[in-house]
């Protein structure tokens, strides 16, 4: 309740401020008819306590946050418990198999050879030269292999508590410094690519995504929102506190208060715990549209978004909700053209762009892209 009065008092503040011209958007990397339908809706909806909702990874960032976040913690073996660490927190069934191994017996294997990476570390190797021992190969290609295999055996629901629930035991202020040292280490144009990773016994190859970049494009359309009395707000299935540090700074990011971003949330405490929070909303799939309409629509008199922008199946359900949206932003990373998101591009694309939907091309991508991900 606290967290949506302040919600409301912001917007409120936007709302009665004055009226400023702030100009057009740049052209950037823009679509010509999808930048000219997005100067329309910010003139038109100008200091009228609009709002407008964003889904995060790889719609308002390139890549995913939280994806950049599994690999920093694999590739620095940095789990709180460590070197007890299971790496199944928030899997519900070990029971179930990958290739004829139990997620049980994946753990087992998990914990054995991160604990001798942890030995091998201690004894004062570097991780440049951890990362080449075939116990590490076969660590990082395993922690792949679970997560690329998890969507299909459990859904997404589990996976996406899955990495995040890798913070666990961490109190929510040594999260958010782990976050911030990965945003570092992955934040640019130049560290996006897409990896082959191997196991040294050759059973599994798995390509992965690395580097997230913030387009400029993205934050100035955001900015130019704000400047125009439209509040923005981010609406993602990463975990609430990950995009938060780099949604909310005001120079690796947009400087969002905590309070326009919603994030999936843990159990409440001092310490995470790989556990959903019961009494809150996930923005998860139809989650999102319901997140909006509890968390978001109260603070502006019940109103619907005037602009909701994505890039997956699990943005369809607040991309379609909405008849009073003036128009549905999708970023096309290269969706399969029979899914949800995939006919909602097509149809943006039969309509050049003068419909209810606007397509525009991804921002920058790495050689070898995966279509796949973001939440």
């Amino acid at each position: 309740m606290r967290r949506l009065l302040i919600l409301c008092a912001i917007a409120l503040t936007f709302a009665c401020q004055p009226s400023r011209i702030s100009g057009k958007l740049a052209p950037g990397a823009w679509d010509q008819t999808v930048r000219k339908a997005l100067d329309d809706v910010i003139s038109s909806n100008r200091d009228k306590d609009a709002y407008a909702v964003f889904d995060f990874d790889k719609t308002t960032i390139v890549h995913d946050i939280s994806q950049a976040l599994w690999v920093y913690q694999i590739e620095h073996l940095c789990y709180a418990d460590a070197p007890s660490h299971s790496f199944l927190d928030g899997i519900p069934d070990t029971s179930k198999e990958i290739d004829g191994i139990s997620f049980a017996e994946f753990g087992a294997i998990l914990k054995e050879d991160f604990e001798q990476l942890s030995a091998i570390l201690s004894q004062g190797k570097s991780l440049e030269e951890i990362h080449s021992s075939d116990i590490y190969l076969d660590f990082r290609t395993r922690m792949a292999v679970m997560l690329t295999r998890m969507d299909g055996i459990f859904g997404s629901e589990v996976s996406y508590l899955w990495m995040p629930g890798l913070l666990a035991g961490y109190t929510h202020e040594q999260a958010r410094e782990v976050v911030h040292d990965a945003v570092l280490e992955h934040l640019g144009k130049d560290k996006l690519a897409v990896e082959d990773w191997n196991s040294p016994d050759g059973k599994w190859s798995i390509k992965v995504e690395r580097g997230i970049y913030f387009p400029p494009e993205m934050k100035d359309l955001y900015n130019c929102l704000r400047k125009n009395g439209i509040t923005p707000y981010v609406c993602s299935a990463s975990m609430e506190l990950i995009v938060e540090v780099l949604a909310c700074d005001p120079e690796l990011g947009l400087g969002l208060p905590p309070e326009q971003v919603f994030g999936l949330r843990m159990m409440p405490g001092e310490i995470i715990s790989a556990s959903y929070d019961s009494q809150y909303v996930q923005p998860i799939k139809d989650g999102k549209a319901s997140c909006i309409n509890k968390y978001i629509a109260p603070c502006h008199s019940g109103a619907q978004p005037i602009l909701v922008a994505g890039d997956s199946n699990g943005d369809v359900p607040m991309l379609s909700s909405y008849p009073n949206m003036q128009h549905g932003l999708i970023i096309d990373v290269g969706r399969d053209p029979e899914s949800k998101i995939g006919k909602l591009a097509a149809q943006a694309r039969a309509e050049r762009n003068l419909g209810r939907y606007l397509l525009q091309p991804a921002f920058a991508k790495a050689s070898g892209e995966i279509s796949g991900g973001g939440i």
